[in-house]
């Protein structure tokens, strides 16, 4: 490769990207997650350009905050996108020098400017609600203006020295940098001269940027949370911190990942290279990507506006209480979208009042169910599937990735990896039993089900859950087993317990689990046939009963104690033994390494509990929860752990790693 020399020279004409170090021949896999990210990013945030543009209702500050948000996203994704797929697509690593420093200025600038107009919504949301009848009077278009200016200037300046500063310095050790952009300390970390100063005014300024802007917004919000804990109602509490709840996600997405990445860069020299590399274009991709999202879905406003500009109705309830829906919209040539959501809009209506044509008889054991998916956001449906379906694609390709990895190497024939062989099974029953289903209804509107199918849909999605957690379990008394009694752990765990463990999971899940269809079987369905979720799930079928359902209840809290909770519980009792072995170790080295072991298990059980438990309480204990977002998470509980678990222990566990390298390079085998 000619480019890749180490000349000296002191004045290079060209960098050269290398992309992610010890991972080139990754390269067009990863591109892949990172090009859908990008490309969400920009229909999302064009779209959310093009939505408060033209309603007026939209022109207030938070909106108009969100704007320039969307445009921030905008620039920092398209700074390093472009580049990043030339290098991984077509290994195109060239980068003409002053190019390398214009895109530097422009990513740390506008990550300056996004922080800053965090701030500027936090200020927003302060006097909405401490402040509320001078909300108008305050925050006028013109101090909008003069806030977003502010924003934009101080981003500006105080990033201006970023590239002076690394242009004067000679670089005459090589013109490599082990990135996928031209990030400001990849570059300095280059150069042969003391760059103490680059170091020291970084530091400086993202205290500058950073620190002052999380003191405002904590301060802003230990304010607002005094103002609502003040308010005499528990409903307006609620209904007035849900205004926030955008926003702090969005807060979070931004600064988690923004200050890993910083810290990590300066102070930490255990993490490898390739994992700082991800992060920190996760950094600058997912914010951008996510950022629409939320607020497209939590903004009441800016979901009524969506459902406007593709569907207007008199009534949007009309399509499950009305034969007849009056549709009008724009449908001339030069509106081809408007009129393809219109055909399908008017399709679905005629299937439904079909369907419901033929339920208005008094029938407790429906033929059918109907689904609807996402109750108020079916006109987003096309656009909710995009992620679904991509991350269904990544769970299939990792899983099924990993299986084959571990069945042709006799090396990982070893408890763990057999475990994982079990859990990845259950994850693409799981998934593939949800998902198909769930695109054809936002595809094509086909959410009839038939009764039987729904209860075997039923019956392999909460067994197959449970089965997970309990695979989760072994994985943990496998863990116990290598690290508080290693000498004696290919002794305990031979391949017979192994296969008697797996299969008294399976059974477990299977016994527990039969009865819930049979529960279901018995319930009449008087009401309706409507089931307000993208798939058949136990609880969304007993609301729908027209019977007494304590028995159905009390059976699945039962079930769920005996499985989800023993099974938590004991992971928890096994790594308290696990630290206590751990923290007797005599060296910190020896604890750092036995720790890590454990550290893909402890990701997947927080990836896998955390939205679970979240579904199931809300779903029993939570009244105040929209509906929509009871669905999201039960979506995300059955589609994120699928997907992350092959790359949690794929990334982290050096074996599999290795082996998978080894199957897709063209290169040598490594030994």
């Amino acid at each position: 490769m000619l480019y890749f020399n180490f000349t000296a020279f002191t004045n290079p004409s060209t960098f050269i990207l290398l992309g992610i170090p010890g991972l080139e021949d990754m390269h067009i896999w990863i591109s892949i997650p990172f090009c859908s990210m990008y490309a969400i990013a920009l229909m999302g945030n064009i779209f959310i350009l093009y939505i408060i543009k033209t309603e007026t209702a939209l022109h207030e500050p938070m909106f108009y905050f969100l704007s320039m948000l969307a445009i921030t996203d905008l620039i920092l994704s398209t700074s390093i996108l472009p580049k990043m797929l030339g290098v991984f697509w077509f290994n195109y690593h060239g980068i003409n020098f002053h190019a390398c420093l214009t895109q530097m200025f422009f990513i740390h600038a506008f990550s300056g400017v996004e922080s800053g107009l965090l701030v500027a919504m936090a200020l927003d949301r302060y006097v909405a609600i401490c402040n509320p009848l001078r909300h108008s009077s305050i925050l006028t278009d013109s101090v909008v203006a003069q806030v977003g200016t502010v924003a934009l200037l101080r981003g500006l300046v105080l990033m201006t020295p970023h590239p002076f500063l690394v242009r004067r310095w000679p670089y005459c050790r090589t013109n490599i940098v082990p990135h996928t952009y031209c990030e400001h300390m990849a570059v300095v970390k280059l150069a042969c001269a003391d760059i103490s100063i680059n170091s020291l005014y970084s530091l400086v300024v993202i205290i500058l940027i950073v620190g002052t802007d999380v003191a405002c917004i904590s301060l802003s919000y230990v304010q607002i949370l005094r103002t609502v804990f003040s308010l005499p109602s528990k409903d307006a509490r609620l209904k007035t911190l849900s205004t926030c709840g955008s926003h702090v996600c969005v807060i979070l997405t931004f600064y988690i990942p923004g200050l890993f990445s910083f810290l990590t860069h300066r102070f930490s020299k255990r993490i490898p290279r390739h994992t700082h590399i991800l992060l920190a274009n996760i950094y600058l991709l997912v914010p951008p990507m996510l950022n629409p999202i939320i607020y497209g879905v939590r903004t009441k406003q800016i979901r009524e506006c969506v459902l406007q500009l593709f569907v207007t109705m008199d009534d949007e309830k009309g399509i499950l209480n009305s034969p007849t829906v009056s549709v009008d919209l724009d449908v001339s040539p030069f509106n081809p979208i408007i009129f393809l959501c219109r055909k399908i809009h008017e399709e679905k209506v005629k299937h439904l009042t079909l369907v419901m044509s033929a339920y208005n008889k008094t029938n407790v054991h429906p033929s059918t169910f109907i689904l609807i998916g996402i109750p108020g956001l079916e006109a987003a449906h096309i656009w909710i599937s995009i992620p679904f379906c991509v991350v269904y694609l990544l769970a299939l390709v990792g899983n099924c990735s990993l299986l084959f990895i571990i069945k042709t190497d006799s090396s990982l024939h070893e408890p763990m990896y057999l475990f994982l062989c079990m859990l990845a099974v259950a994850d693409l029953i799981v998934c593939t039993t949800a998902v198909p289903k769930l695109l054809r209804l936002f595809w094509f509107q086909d959410g009839e089900i038939y009764f039987e199918a729904c209860l075997t849909q039923v019956f392999l999605i909460h067994s197959c859950s449970t089965m997970e957690s309990g695979f989760f379990l072994a994985m943990a008394f496998d863990r116990y087993v290598a690290i508080c009694n290693p000498l004696r752990h290919s002794a305990i765990l031979t391949h017979s317990v192994i296969g008697e463990m797996g299969l008294a999971v399976l059974l477990r899940g299977t016994v527990l689990l039969s009865p819930h269809p049979f529960l279901l079987r018995w319930l009449p369905y008087c009401r309706t046939n409507i089931i307000s979720h993208t798939y058949c799930e136990f609880m969304a079928l007993i609301k729908i009963a027209c019977a007494e359902t304590r028995i159905q209840r009390a059976y699945s809290l039962i079930v769920a104690f005996l499985t989800g909770g023993v099974d938590f519980i004991l992971i928890i009792c096994s790594y308290v033994l696990i630290l206590h072995t751990v923290f007797h170790l005599p060296s910190k080295n020896a604890r750092l390494k036995t720790l890590g072991t454990c550290g893909s298990h402890i990701c997947v059980i927080l990836v896998s509990y955390t939205p679970a438990f979240f579904s199931f309480l809300t779903h029993r204990f939570g009244h105040h929860v929209s509906p929509h977002v009871h669905i999201f998470v039960a979506n995300i509980y059955l589609l994120v752990p699928p997907m992350m678990n092959p790359i949690i222990y794929g990334v982290r566990t050096k074996k599999i790693w290795d082996r998978f390298l080894k199957f897709f390079s063209f290169s040598k085998p490594l030994n």
